[in-house]
């Protein structure tokens, strides 16, 4: 229910954001809010059932007034009223989700063995961005336990080119003989 909920309210003011010619400033400020609900936790604040509805939407115009755009804040508002706050998370993933395909951004998850140096970063993503043929969002990250080598991910597709697995493969060559 919580993804036909976000999915709902994310085509909304997705929507809202094209008209308006507010993509990547909705993008930002969405993030922003997702960011400082998770650090402050006003997500629990905001989804308590003893809080008023008023002084929940009263304190997110405390917060946010200086740093969102006004039909941003009404958005959340609306969230508040229908009681839909707590799918906030979701409905930041779903527009992040809806923002890269009409972008054309394919975000990419890479796991080294060691931190990559800056070139080797620069020419995965190159190639990535050739083979793909999207910009590519890279997200690096240092897994030791790979040994050495890489492991991408793309999308539901592993491309796995780390010492780690070529040993796995080979255990299970040699346990099967």
């Amino acid at each position: 229910m919580a993804g036909l909920v976000a999915k709902s309210y994310c085509d909304a003011i997705f929507a809202i954001a094209q008209e308006d010619h507010k993509l990547d400033m909705y993008k930002e400020q969405l993030l922003f809010v997702d960011q400082t609900m998770k650090d402050a936790d006003f997500y629990t604040v905001l989804g308590h059932p003893k809080i008023s509805k008023k002084q929940k939407k009263e304190i997110l115009e405390e917060v946010y007034k200086h740093d969102l755009d006004p039909v941003l804040l009404n958005f959340m508002k609306l969230l508040i009223d229908k009681g839909h706050f707590k799918a906030m998370h979701e409905i930041v993933k779903e527009y992040i989700r809806n923002y890269n395909e009409v972008n054309h951004i394919q975000v990419v998850y890479v796991k080294s063995a060691a931190a990559l140096k800056e070139e080797e970063a620069k020419r995965l993503k190159k190639t990535l961005e050739e083979k793909l043929n999207k910009t590519i969002d890279m997200r690096l990250s240092v897994d030791e336990e790979l040994i050495a080598g890489i492991r991408v991910k793309v999308n539901d597709t592993l491309i796995d080119n780390s010492a780690l697995s070529r040993l796995e493969r080979m255990h299970r060559e040699i346990v099967s003989k």
